[in-house]
């Protein structure tokens, strides 16, 4: 494993972008001694959250940045992506396996970066809303409700 430290990583407000963020967390995964499928999952969790920023978070903010923190920490790397956008409340996000649901041809994001990585988080404030994903390092992996 390298040790601990911080990336910051800022980019244009548009999925043009998406392929060098999943390959940087994916990066940062090998870094942090992540295998490959845990690698994966984390750089689809990031690509997942940032794609959420644009769409969602920016909807009235086109092209706007989104910033990325990835943290390698001792039993964990822990990816923070912010937006500028006002926030949301992920209870009022329509269930996905609800049957009224399942033809939608989106909705599945928030679904899938939990089934990605141990724990998921949101924070909301003045500057915006910033998702924060942890990949736990080693041991038993428990995923937390998020």
């Amino acid at each position: 494993m390298a040790p601990p430290g911080v990336l910051l990583v800022e980019i244009p407000g548009d999925v043009a972008w998406l392929d060098l963020v999943q390959g940087v967390a994916e990066e940062v995964g090998r870094q942090a001694g992540l295998d490959e499928d845990q690698r994966l999952d984390l750089g689809l969790a990031v690509r997942e959250g940032t794609i959420n920023a644009i769409e969602h978070g920016h909807r009235d903010l086109p092209g706007e940045p989104v910033r990325l923190t990835f943290r390698l920490e001792t039993a964990r790397v822990r990816v923070e992506i912010a937006d500028r956008g006002p926030g949301f409340d992920p209870a009022r996000v329509p269930d996905p396996t609800d049957p009224e649901n399942l033809l939608r041809p989106s909705g599945r994001g928030l679904l899938l970066i939990r089934s990605l990585v141990d724990t998921v988080d949101w924070r909301t404030g003045p500057d915006g809303t910033t998702l924060i994903l942890e990949k736990l390092l080693g041991g038993e992996e428990a995923k937390e409700p998020g």
